[in-house]
C-alpha cells in the first residue's frame, strides 16, 4: 500500500518530524511504500499545493501528523483532498489526536484518528485500509462510519520495548533543511541530530495533555548511541538534541547514556530536557564530561502559588537548587516561563521577575498561558466560562507557540493583564547582567546573520535592510 504522510506548515524549522520518520520505517519494514510531503521544510503556495493534490490518486491513503495549532490546516487540507478524491481515506495522528479527536472527526473530512503511539496501530490500519468493516477490530483509533457516526475502539497497549523499533526513515525527512535551521547551526554553524529515547510523563501538570500517558518507557543507552553513530556517519552531525519532554525522568538512563558515551569514546555534544526535581550533582558532572552542554527546564513560574495551581509537583526551592547545581556542573540552561495562569496577579508576576533576576537567567519574555483541549486547564476554563466558544471555533482561533493572547484566566481585565505582562518583561530586560546582554543581543545576532547568509546568500541581508528601511519610512509618515 502507498501512503503519503503530510507534515503541516509550522514556524519552527529546527526539529524534523521524527514521529513520521518512525511510522515510515515501520511501514517499510512491513512492505508498504510511504512518502512524505513536508510543508514546513518545503513551504508551498496554495496554487502549488492544489497542483500536488491533483496527483494524490496514486496513494491508497493520506496521513497527517499534526499538533493542535495545525487544526485549521487539517480541516482545509482534508476538504481539498476529498473534493478531488472522495473515497480517499484520511488518517490523522500526533498531539492533535489526543486533544480533540471527536471534534476533529465531526468538523473535518478526516476519517480516522490514531490515539497515542501510532506504529503498531498504523501498521494494522494499512493492512486493512481497503476493508473499512474491519476498523472496529483495530485498537487505538476513533473513526467515522459511512453514515458519519463516530466510533471509538479499545485503547492500544503501549509499546514496551522501544529498542525494537527501527530507526526513523531519515531519507524521507529533509534533514539538511532542519540542520541549517537548528539553534546551534544558527549560533555557531554546528550540525545537529535529533533523537528520542523516552515516552510518557509521570506528572499531571494542568496545562499538558501527556500524549503517551503517565507510564515511562525508555530505550537502552546502547541502542540510542548506536542510532546516534549511524546518523552521524550519514549526516556528519556533531551535536545531539534529545527531543523528549522527560529525558531526565529516568535518571538511570541518563547515567547509562553519559557513561556509555565516555566508554565508547563518542565525540559529541548534547542537550536534553530536565526537571527541577530530577537533579543529581554527581550525575550532572558525569553528563558534562560526556558532552552535555544544555539542559532545558520548564520552570513556568517563580511563584509557589502559581506552581501549585498548575499542579506542577515542583517547588521554587527545587528550581533554585537545580539552577545552582546545573551551573556548578558547567551545563548551560534554557528556562521558559509562562504568564497568566489561574491566580496570576501583580504579586505573583513580580515573584517570577524577582526569581529571574535573583538567578541571573537569560529569560526576557513570558509565554501566554493557553488552555488546550485535552487538559484539565481547558476543562476549568470551559466550566468557569473563560472560553465562550464551541470547541471547533476555539480551535480555529489558536495561534502558534503560545504567542497569541486568547483566554484570560485571571481576575484582571484584559487591559490590566497585557499591561502587567509588558511591564514585567521590560523589567526582566532591564535587569539582565551586562555580559548576558552582550551575548544575547550582539554575539548571537552575529552568528545568526552569518548562518543566514550562508543559507540564502547576501540577497537575504539586502532584503532585510530594504524591509527595515521601508518600515522606518512608513512610521515617519
Amino acid at each position: 500500500m502507498k501512503i503519503l504522510f503530510v507534515y503541516p506548515p509550522a514556524r519552527d524549522m529546527s526539529i524534523p518530524p521524527l514521529g513520521i520518520g518512525y511510522l515510515c520505517s515501520v511501514l517499510r519494514k512491513n512492505g508498504h511504500e510511504p512518502e512524505v510531503l513536508d510543508l514546513t521544510a518545503n513551504p508551498l503556495s496554495e496554487e502549488e499545493l492544489s497542483g500536488l493534490i491533483d496527483g494524490f490518486g496514486k496513494y491508497d491513503c493520506i496521513g497527517i501528523s499534526a499538533i493542535i495549532t495545525a487544526y485549521n490546516f487539517v480541516k482545509s487540507f482534508s476538504l481539498k483532498v476529498k473534493l478531488k478524491f472522495h473515497n480517499m481515506p484520511i488518517i490523522v495522528g500526533n498531539a492533535i489526536s489526543n486533544a480533540c479527536p471527536e471534534t476533529l472527526l465531526k468538523a473535518s473530512q478526516v476519517n480516522i484518528v490514531v490515539v497515542d503511539e501510532g506504529e503498531l496501530t498504523l501498521k494494522e490500519l494499512m493492512d486493512n485500509i481497503k476493508s473499512p468493516g474491519n476498523l472496529s477490530n483495530i485498537k487505538g483509533i476513533l473513526y467515522k462510519d459511512k453514515d458519519g457516526r463516530i466510533h471509538k475502539t479499545e485503547p492500544r497497549e503501549r509499546i514496551k520495548d522501544l529498542d525494537s523499533l527501527p530507526y526513523p526513515a531519515w531519507d524521507l525527512l529533509n534533514i539538511p533543511v532542519y540542520m541549517k535551521n537548528s539553534g546551534l547551526y544558527l549560533d555557531k554553524g554546528i550540525k545537529t541530530g535529533w533523537f528520542s529515547a523516552v515516552r510518557g510523563c509521570p506528572f499531571s501538570c494542568g496545562f499538558c495533555s501527556r500524549p503517551f500517558g503517565q507510564r515511562i518507557t525508555c530505550r537502552s543507552a546502547n541502542s540510542l548511541i548506536n542510532e546516534i553513530l549511524e546518523f552521524k556517519k550519514i549526516y556528519g552531525s556533531s551535536h545531539v538534541c534529545m527531543v523528549d519532554d522527560e529525558f531526565m525522568a529516568n535518571m538511570s538512563l541518563a547515567r547509562d547514556f553519559a557513561k556509555s558515551l565516555l566508554d565508547r569514546k563518542v565525540n559529541i555534544t548534547w542537550k536534553a530536557n530536565g526537571r527541577v526535581n530530577f537533579v543529581d550533582e554527581g550525575l550532572f558532572k558525569l553528563m558534562k564530561r560526556s558532552g552535555c552542554v544544555t539542559l532545558a527546564y520548564g520552570l513556568e513560574s517563580g511563584s509557589q502559588k502559581i506552581l501549585d495551581n498548575m499542579n506542577k509537583s515542583a517547588t521554587v526551592k527545587q528550581a533554585r537548587d537545580a539552577i545552582k547545581i546545573t551551573r556548578r556542573a558547567g551545563i548551560n540552561m534554557s528556562t521558559p516561563f509562562m504568564f497568566g495562569y489561574i491566580g496570576e496577579d501583580e504579586h505573583t508576576a513580580n515573584e517570577t521577575a524577582d526569581f529571574i533576576k535573583e538567578m541571573k537567567l537569560e529569560t526576557t519574555s513570558l509565554f501566554f498561558t493557553t488552555p488546550y483541549p485535552g487538559t484539565s486547564l481547558y476543562d476549568w476554563a470551559k466550566k468557569n466560562n473563560r472560553i465562550k466558544y464551541d470547541e471547533d471555533t476555539y480551535l480555529s482561533l489558536l495561534g502558534n507557540n503560545a504567542e497569541k493572547f486568547l483566554v484570560n484566566l485571571t481576575d484582571m481585565t484584559d487591559e490590566e493583564y497585557l499591561k502587567l505582562k509588558s511591564d514585567v518583561e521590560k523589567r526582566m530586560k532591564r535587569s539582565l547582567p551586562f555580559k548576558i546582554k552582550v551575548d544575547k543581543y550582539f554575539i548571537k545576532k552575529i552568528y545568526y546573520i552569518k548562518a543566514r547568509i550562508s543559507l540564502y546568500g547576501f540577497n537575504w541581508i539586502i532584503k532585510k535592510i530594504i524591509k527595515k528601511v521601508r518600515g522606518f519610512s512608513k512610521s515617519r509618515k
